[in-house]
């Protein structure tokens, strides 16, 4: 199959959808989950408990209520139930987890505030991930257009799991060399899991923050943290590919 004629081009001149903020939050958010399981607390009243309540753009609070409320939106619908992450480990083939995330990497001035929570199902012989579900709570100060931040919690949720488990680059010494969707394979539909977009009116934040970007943040570190809550094993690079979550499962005495 040959590479559509703007693709190559496209890959060696464009940077993906909200930048480093989901490689920083992928690696962040895990080590919050590890404090909290150290700490023997369930992992999102332990972010409750250290949340900053400063440095926010008002210096009255919101940043901190902001996220504090799209965390609780996205608990509330996804019927969290409080507990110590990987502390129900299953020796089944086949696993579940849950994970939790969120994310306040740019300011609410002008970028929303995200929190997610996502379902996997795990394949200990095949290394299959499978996203069954992500919930995720958006709240970009004062929302315009509710439809259209749906869409793009949607949108936003679905290309940054296709980034986690299956996108990756090749390079020669010289260029890039993924230049069609077999060299650069990405999620296919088959594989996209249910989503749940909510969106939080806040108008304490008399700015429309930006949406397009940051819902593209939390989501995969939930995913990463609901894959330590199904195995006990930490995935820390991605794609999560069938081959990797082998070799860590097997590495660690899982699998």
């Amino acid at each position: 199959m040959k590479s559509p004629p703007l693709l190559n081009k496209w890959v060696k001149n464009h940077r993906m959808r909200a930048g480093s903020p989901p490689h920083t939050t992928f690696a962040s958010e895990q080590v919050m989950d590890d404090l909290a399981k150290a700490a023997n607390m369930d992992p999102v009243a332990f972010r409750v408990q250290n949340v900053n309540p400063g440095n926010d753009w008002s210096g009255k609070g919101q940043s901190h209520d902001q996220l504090l409320a799209v965390l609780n939106a996205v608990t509330k619908a996804a019927n969290w139930q409080p507990r110590v992450t990987a502390s129900s480990l299953s020796d089944a083939n086949v696993v579940t987890g849950r994970g939790f995330a969120w994310s306040n990497v740019d300011s609410p001035k002008t970028y929303a505030q995200t929190a997610a929570v996502a379902d996997v199902e795990v394949n200990k012989k095949t290394g299959k991930i499978t996203v069954k579900h992500v919930y995720q709570a958006v709240s970009n100060g004062l929302a315009v257009s509710i439809g259209g931040i749906e869409n793009q919690i949607v949108g936003g949720v679905t290309q940054i799991l296709s980034r986690l488990l299956v996108e990756k680059y090749r390079y020669s010494k010289t260029n890039v060399t993924s230049t069609d969707f077999v060299t650069y394979p990405i999620l296919r539909f088959k594989d996209a899991p249910k989503v749940t977009p909510i969106v939080l009116q806040w108008t304490a934040n008399p700015f429309t923050g930006g949406v397009g970007e940051p819902v593209a943040v939390a989501a995969a570190a939930a995913v990463a943290n609901a894959f330590f809550d199904a195995t006990g094993v930490r995935l820390k690079e991605a794609p999560l590919t069938p081959p990797r979550v082998r070799a860590a499962l097997k590495a660690a005495g899982v699998a």
